[in-house]
This record gives structure tokens, sequence and C-alpha cells, in this order.
């Protein structure tokens, strides 16, 4: 199909496209080397099937919008499968009686899988540009008083139009030269219903004005991989790769909110919680590039829903857009130029965290922003002596009596007076050991809850 010198162009269009993205793809390595700790790459042998499965199921996206997800699923299955549809088109452009896959059922069954999918990626596609251009929900969007990296603002929409033309011309135009070729060869195949229906407009046209337009077609859908290749790891759908990469890496924790243990006795360490980017565990900047910019997190956090500054979501467009902006310098070993207070979140919003881990369940890409969170208001706490006056006699408290309220340890079973509460001491080999923990000991309000559920339990006969 393409000529010699056609050929030699596609070469050394796509060589360059490789090496520019290559460029970007080092620049992202080197920044995720900055981060604290090593992957563990034994768990990614054991967690591959799991992940496999989520990854061609989209079962995490499924759990919430499930409109908006079966619609981002047609363009998401419909791009897994178009790895191998390029690959039939490029050597077709090269080795034009090339048939993929050959001429009996496989290669059928390959073309129509190829049909009804870059349908469904048409219609996927419009679809989610309606919703965020025209519809434009407020799950979409960010109050204004939150921190937003200025780039992220506008950035967010014009990535998402760039990405979403990408896709319309490579598929759209994919799908006119398979209807061209379907006119050229009889104008019918029942393998490819929607390309032949298409093929139909074109009837009557010279055969060699079609070959002309499947030409164009091919390059055009061709081409658009090339032009876009560069652009691809600076633009959120670098989420494609990290994605999956957090599912079969992320550290095992035995609980969401599972920190690293703080060793005060060390002296050699000169840094508690984080203050800059770089500082941050390998996973919370893989968590930057894994972020869709759904905003489901945002959905789901208590705090964002009360109208505080607190956004999960913002944390991390700040961070991957401060990437974009510094991670040249970060991946040759350089500090960045601002602290996550100045540009990331502000302390207002560190301390709005309820630490309810919500916004670690919900998202459909495995990122943890609420440790992010913790691990900051570490270094406000212990690096900076910086806290909320509230906080000053809870932290008293926990440091002399072991509980924030500041109650003797000698007080801690009046609020069972009256009650038949035996301790461990007085009842060794209990049928149940309720451990009853610090405020329901102390708080007089928790206080009235753990009574009732005593009364319960005595009414009960529980031993």
């Amino acid at each position: 199909m393409l000529t010699p010198l056609e050929k030699l162009v596609f070469l050394l269009l796509l060589a360059a496209s490789l090496i520019l993205a290559g460029i970007g793809v080092r620049r992202i390595v080197g920044v995720i080397r900055r981060g604290r700790g090593q992957p563990d790459w034994r768990l990614a042998l054991r967690r591959a099937p799991a992940v496999l499965g989520q990854t061609l199921t989209f079962s995490t996206v499924f759990r919430t919008r499930l409109v908006t997800s079966f619609l981002h699923g047609l363009v998401a299955w419909g791009f897994i499968y178009f790895l191998l549809v390029n690959l039939a088109d490029v050597l077709y452009g090269f080795l034009p009686e090339y048939v993929f896959l050959g001429e009996g059922l496989p290669g059928d069954l390959f073309r129509l899988g190829a049909d009804v999918l870059t349908a469904g990626i048409l219609i996927g596609m419009l679809a989610l540009l309606v919703r965020r251009f025209l519809v434009q929900p407020d799950s979409l969007q960010t109050r204004e008083t939150t921190l937003l990296h200025p780039r992220a603002r506008r950035g967010i929409r014009r990535d998402s139009a760039l990405v979403g033309a990408f896709i319309l011309v490579h598929v759209g135009a994919r799908f006119v030269g398979e209807s061209l070729r379907v006119a050229l060869h009889g104008g019918m195949d029942p393998w490819m219903p929607f390309a032949s229906a298409l093929a139909n407009v074109w009837q009557g046209r010279s055969p060699v004005m079609l070959a002309a337009a499947e030409h164009v077609a091919w390059w055009l859908a061709l081409g658009t991989i090339v032009l876009f290749l560069p652009y691809f790891p600076i633009s959120k759908h670098i989420h494609l790769f990290f994605a999956p990469i957090n599912y079969l890496l992320k550290p095992q924790r035995r609980s969401i909110g599972e920190l690293e243990r703080l060793n005060f006795e060390d002296e050699a360490i000169e840094q508690f919680g984080v203050e800059r980017l770089e500082q941050l565990s390998w996973t919370g900047l893989v968590d930057a590039y894994a972020c869709i910019m759904c905003n489901r997190c945002q959905d789901a956090c208590p705090a964002y829903a009360t109208g505080k500054v607190l956004s999960p979501a913002a944390l991390e467009i700040n961070k991957r857009y401060f990437l974009n902006q510094e991670g040249g310098r970060l991946a040759r070993g350089a500090a960045s130029s601002q602290t996550l207070l100045e540009f990331a979140i502000p302390p207002e919003a560190v301390w709005a965290c309820t630490a309810c881990g919500a916004c670690v369940d919900i998202c459909p890409v495995g990122n943890e922003p609420m440790r992010d969170i913790l691990e900051i208001r570490q270094n406000l706490v212990l690096m900076q002596n910086q806290f909320p006056e509230p906080l000053q006699a809870a932290f008293r408290g926990m440091e002399r009596s072991a509980n924030p309220w500041n109650l003797g340890p000698e007080q801690r079973l009046a609020w069972a007076e009256g009650l038949r509460v035996a301790t461990i001491a007085e009842n060794p080999t209990p049928d149940v050991l309720w451990w009853v923990g610090c405020a329901p000991a102390v708080d007089a309000r928790a206080q009235k809850t753990a009574q009732a559920f005593a009364r319960l339990l005595l009414a009960a006969g529980v031993d």
C-alpha cells in the first residue's frame, strides 16, 4: 500500500516519536527512583492473575458511576484490542497482500472484534466528551476554595480535549479506511457489519478515488499515534500503564492506614515525615502518574463533602502537574523548588483529613492520598512543631497519660461503676474479650455507648 518513500518517512517519524517519548519515560523513571524504598517484584508475580482480571473487567471502576464507567469501558476495552489492530494496520501498510491471522476463521473473528470495538470506542468517546464539555457535572469540578495547580484548572479540560480528539481522529480515520477497503472489494463483508454499512456511502465512486482516500485514512489513523506518543508521558492517560503497576507492586499493608514505623532511636535519621515531593515513598510518586483525575476520591471524602478545602483528588493532580513542570530536575537529583504545602495541599486541608480511608478505598487505580497527608502531618508535628491549637491538650494527654483526654490510668474503669464488668485479671478465660479502648473509657459521650453495650452483653449472658 505504501510507496518505498512513504515507508521510509513513516519509519523515520516513528523513530523520532519513540525517542521523544523515551525521553519522557526516562524522566518519569528517574523521578520514581527518588522516592523512598524499593518495589518488591515478588508481589507482582503473586498478584499478576488478579491484576489481569481487574484490568480486563475494570471492576474497580464499576463501583460507582455505572453509566460513565461503561462508556469508559467501551473506550478502554477497544484500546486494549487496538494494540493488535494497530499492528495489523502497520503490516497492511508495509505488506498490502498480508492478511492478519489469515483468511480463515481467526482472521474473520479478528475483523469482527475490531469492527464492533471500533464502534464502541467512537460511541463511548463521543458520550464522554459530551459529558465533560456540555453536561459538566459537579463531580468533574473542584471548588475554587481548594488549592489546585493553576495549570490544572485549564489543563485538565485541555488534556481531555486533546486526547478525545486524538481518539476520534485515530479510530474514526481507521473506521473510514476500513469502509473504503470494503467498498473497493465488493461493498460487503459480513464480518465487518459497521464498516460495511458505511461502505454503502462510497458506492459508485471510482476505484482510484477510493484507493487514494483509503491511503489518506491510513496516514491519519497511524500518523496520529506517531504524533501522540511524545505527548503521552505528560498526559493523564499514562495511567494506562501506571494503574496496573500500582496494583502489582503496591506494598502489602495490614490496614489502609498503616504507616511506616518511625525509629526515634536512630540518630542518623534527619527527616521525619514528608516536606517535599521527592521525600515521598516511590509508591506516592507512582500515585501521581496513576491518577486518572476522575474525582471519585473527592466525592467520597467527608471533609470535601462538608465544605472544607481538602480534596484528595486535587492533591494527586497537583503532584502530577508539578512533576510535569519540574520532573526533569528531580530526575537529575535536584531538590524541588517548593514544598508540598506550597503547591500541593495547604495546612488547613492537611488537618481537615479524618484519616477515614474513603479516598484509598474508592480509588479505581489504587492510589493512597491519605498516606501522603498523614506523612505531611508527621513532618509538621515532628520537624516543624506546627499543629492546630486544640491538639496541644490532646498531645499532652497522650504523652503523660497515654490518652488524649489526659485521664489517669486509675480512672479507666470509672465508666463501669455499678455494672458487673469483670477485667481479664478477674476472669482470665472469658468467651469474649472486649477491648474497650480509650474513648469509651474516658470520653463522657462515648461512655454512654460503652455502658449500653455492657448492659446488652450482661443481659444476653455473654461471659
